[in-house]
């Protein structure tokens, strides 16, 4: 979130929040002709954007009675608007979730409690007790799991090839950072190994995972130190000199939707992001991309997350709607059908039964990889606290790139950036 609207958002606060709640200044307005009407928002490729208005289409001719708007933007800009509008009482009804942001919107008492809708509209029988649990802050179920992915380093199979490079099935970060100069040796100029990973928040905390050491305590402090972040600032400071991984003004090129990303233009080899993604990376070029595990270490890194969870605005002045809306897209086959497993696995085990057999060969690859890391993947981490998300989605990409443009020492990188942890986390 941007500072101007996060601000906005915490003066709102929660009583604030509840207070707009009972006035009912919801986002699901009334439709034309009197039909009921929702606001769905979500974020993601054009991949996902289409495939999602088949979705709703479906669910329209089975609730012909219930309109629904969209509102459809990348990840970009994407918290900032749900913040602002959050903070005016006029959130959308039905609200795409990341889970490094559900714990921050439930606790300000911003969205809805869906336990009392389970078994009376909303049915997760058929989601294992941990993917149900993933929606929970505090006890209380405010999320449904949206798709089970893991990280995944995409890489573009036909441009290593090209240059000469094998990619092993595994390796340790030591060991990543030697292919990627590998890699950037061979590499004509302006291609480089790998995105700069220095500033992924997935990619950080596989690296301390894998050392024991997590985001947060319990208690939601900072679980790692400056000696953590001072270690990765280094060695992807280290790659960037090297050439081996794309500078700051490069970088800046990949913002947005995944077809502005390195892999898809050709200027890297490997890129950080999550195995629900591949479909989006595969829809934008005629390159074979491939789906590989995280470098290793001593212990787990990776973990089985929602990759995005539904979840209801606490002002929707129609939650039975909206909870039918949720349900149907997440066990409905007809309307669950058109999304596949480009938002990730589906939880369900009645819809994965359905797609499995006529999944297209991105989504078998999906399926294949969250398969091939059953016996490699630790717990979930716990919901993250207040401001979370914006420090390890904001925060640590601006001071990253202050560091990559040598406005900021590592050291003075990482002060500025616990400086920041203490203002942003609640």
């Amino acid at each position: 979130m941007s500072d101007l609207s996060r601000r906005g958002f915490l003066r709102v606060g929660v009583a604030a929040a509840g207070a707009l709640a009972l006035a009912g200044c919801a986002g699901g307005g009334g439709g034309s002709g009197g039909a009921a009407s929702l606001q769905f928002a979500w974020w993601g490729s054009t991949a996902r954007h289409n495939s999602t208005q088949q979705a709703l289409a479906a669910f329209r001719k089975k609730r012909p009675g219930v309109q629904v708007r969209t509102q459809f933007s990348g990840w970009d800009g994407y918290w900032e608007k749900l913040a602002t509008q959050t903070a005016g009482g006029n959130a959308p009804d039905v609200i795409q979730m990341d889970y490094s942001y559900i714990g921050e919107y439930a606790r300000r008492g911003s969205l809805l409690d869906l336990g009392p809708y389970l078994g009376k509209g909303l049915d997760l029988s058929g989601f294992a007790k941990d993917v149900v649990d993933a929606g929970k802050i505090d006890g209380k179920q405010y999320g449904v799991n949206f798709g089970i992915n893991s990280m995944a380093l995409i890489w573009n199979r036909t441009l290593a090839k090209e240059i000469g490079v094998e990619v092993p099935e595994t390796f340790t970060w030591p060991e990543f950072g030697e292919l990627s100069k590998k890699i950037a040796d061979k590499a004509p100029k302006g291609v480089y190994a790998s995105e700069d990973g220095a500033q992924d928040g997935g990619a950080f905390e596989n690296w301390l995972l894998e050392r024991g050491k997590m985001f947060f305590t319990p208690d939601g402090k900072l679980a790692y130190d400056e000696k953590d972040l001072t270690e990765w600032f280094t060695f992807w400071d280290g790659l960037r000199k090297a050439g081996a991984a794309a500078p700051p003004d490069v970088q800046a090129t990949a913002a947005g939707d995944v077809q502005n990303s390195l892999v898809a233009t050709r200027k890297a080899v490997m890129d950080w992001a999550w195995s629900n993604q591949l479909t989006a990376y595969m829809s934008v070029t005629k390159d074979d991309i491939a789906v590989h595990a995280f470098p290793t270490g001593d212990k787990p890194g990776q973990y089985y997350k929602p990759s995005m969870l539904l979840t209801v605005s606490a002002a929707t002045k129609r939650p039975q709607d909206a909870i039918a809306l949720v349900n149907a897209l997440v066990t409905d086959t007809d309307v669950a059908t058109p999304l596949g497993s480009e938002r990730g696995v589906p939880p369900s085990s009645a819809i994965r039964a359905a797609l499995e057999p006529k999944a297209s060969p991105s989504e078998k690859l999906v399926y294949a990889y969250i398969e091939s890391l059953a016996d490699k993947v630790g717990p979930l981490p716990p919901p993250q606290p207040l401001g979370a998300g914006e420090l390890h989605n904001k925060v640590l990409m601006n001071v990253n790139q202050q560091v990559g443009f040598g406005k900021l020492s590592i050291a003075e990188g990482v002060s500025r950036f616990f400086d920041e942890a203490r203002r942003v986390l609640k």
